[in-house]
C-alpha cells in the first residue's frame, strides 16, 4: 500500500520540530509540514484551503459549527501548549494588584474568536 500525502501547517512548536523536520514519519503518510505564523495558517486555511490539515483556533472552529460550517472535522491535538493566565498584563499605574481586583473589570482582547478567551 502506497503512503497518503498530506500537506500540514503548523506552528512552531518545540514539541513538533522532529514531526516538521522530518526527524520521525508519521507510518502511512507521506507528510509536507509548512511551518508558519498562526494568523497566517489560520486565514489562508479558512480563506482558500490550501492544505490537507492545519492547525486552527477552537475558538474560530466552534464559531464555524455554530453558523452551520460543518466543512472541517476536528481532531483532538494541542500543539500550542501555553497556559494562557501566565500571560495577563496589568497597567503598571492601573488598580489592579491582584487577580481579585479583576472582579467586574473590564479586559481587552485581539478579537472575540481567540482561542485564550475561549
Amino acid at each position: 500500500m502506497s503512503a497518503i500525502a498530506l500537506t500540514l501547517a503548523i506552528g512552531r512548536y518545540d514539541h513538533v520540530e522532529d514531526l516538521t523536520t522530518g526527524r520521525i514519519a508519521p507510518d502511512g503518510i507521506r507528510l509536507t509540514c509548512l511551518t508558519l505564523p498562526v494568523e497566517e495558517i489560520f486565514f489562508r486555511f479558512l480563506k482558500h484551503r490550501e492544505w490537507d490539515v492545519s492547525e486552527l483556533s477552537f475558538a474560530k472552529y466552534a464559531a464555524l459549527i455554530s453558523q452551520g460550517d460543518r466543512s472541517l472535522t476536528a481532531i483532538p491535538v494541542f500543539p500550542s501548549r501555553i497556559f494562557r493566565h501566565s500571560s495577563i498584563y496589568v497597567r503598571r499605574d492601573g488598580a489592579v494588584r491582584t487577580p481579585q481586583d479583576l472582579a467586574g473589570k473590564r479586559i481587552g482582547l485581539p478579537e472575540w474568536a481567540q482561542t485564550a478567551a475561549v
